[in-house]
């Protein structure tokens, strides 16, 4: 337990073109590339009758796709692309970041390794001793190695971008419907109300990626500290589970927001509301 290394933010592991990549950014684009890799051989021989990897994620989209319709129907395709990324993508990161060698492989990080490289790999169980640290290390600079792989949403800075881009794509959904001075109606009303709405709305991203970020990082740090290998089992399990309702919470309350804020109350703009929702409808139908 004295060796325990924790850390709230990404750590850097190298550098490209003076940009420091994190161990979570890294990560991250592995998730992003083996999501890539799954979907282009999902897709790249399609039949009519889907069999295999097709019919895998046919069903995950179709599942996907009729929780758009039934929570906004007139605008489910509109919706259901951001909603669809977002939960594919932090359920493949939740579940990537509990394999073997996540938070187990490390390296000396940059700053106390001069010839530092991806090839210099640590495993935890056998750190180097102190005398074969670098000399800097010997001076005074004991830096512990770091994990190569850390998972991507414990991380702040993804969950907070995810954040973002829905808060974004929420009001951009409203004021598309809306309007800009409609949606500013909705919100201003009652204008008694206005400035709890707005409170609750700039709140949003705080409380998506705070959410996220707070389960992901601290199932890792419980299955960082479990010692026995039966109950670490266990824990295991229920980091799966609470992986995957991490994604559904985080990619429903977006789609609920959206779905929110592009609704048009009953006889208010019934003339744009039928003028996208003829289109949308005829859509999901």
């Amino acid at each position: 337990m004295e060796n325990l290394h924790v850390s709230l933010a990404g750590e850097g592991i190298f550098e490209i073109a003076g940009f420091t990549i994190t161990n979570s950014l890294f990560t991250t684009w592995v998730v992003m590339a083996v999501l890539l890799i799954l979907a282009w051989a999902g897709t790249r021989r399609m039949t009519v009758v889907p069999s295999g990897l097709q019919n895998l994620w046919e069903m995950i989209l179709e599942f996907l796709l009729g929780l758009c319709s039934s929570t906004a129907p007139t605008y489910a395709r509109t919706i259901f692309p951001l909603f669809a990324t977002l939960f594919i993508f932090i359920i493949t990161a939740n579940w990537m970041g509990l394999l073997p060698g996540v938070n187990s492989i490390t390296i000396q990080p940059p700053e106390a390794h001069a010839t530092h490289s991806l090839g210099d790999l640590v495993p935890t169980a056998h750190a180097a001793p102190a005398e074969a640290l670098p000399a800097a290390a010997e001076e005074g600079d004991h830096a512990a190695p770091i994990p190569l792989f850390r998972a991507a949403n414990a991380d702040m800075n993804t969950t907070l971008a995810m954040a973002v881009i829905a808060f974004i794509m929420i009001h951009a959904s409203g004021i598309r419907i809306h309007g800009v001075l409609g949606y500013a109606k909705e919100i201003a009303t009652p204008i008694f109300l206005t400035p709890v709405k707005v409170v609750i709305e700039c709140f949003v991203p705080v409380s998506l990626s705070f959410r996220l970020f707070g389960n992901v990082f601290g199932g890792e740090m419980l299955l960082t500290v479990m010692a026995y290998p039966i109950v670490a089992v266990l824990f295991m399990l229920l980091e799966l589970l609470f992986g995957m309702i991490q994604a559904i919470i985080f990619s429903m309350l977006t789609l609920v927001f959206t779905a929110l804020a592009v609704t048009v109350p009953e006889g208010h703009g019934d003339a744009a509301h039928d003028e996208h929702g003829g289109a949308e409808g005829a859509a999901v139908h």
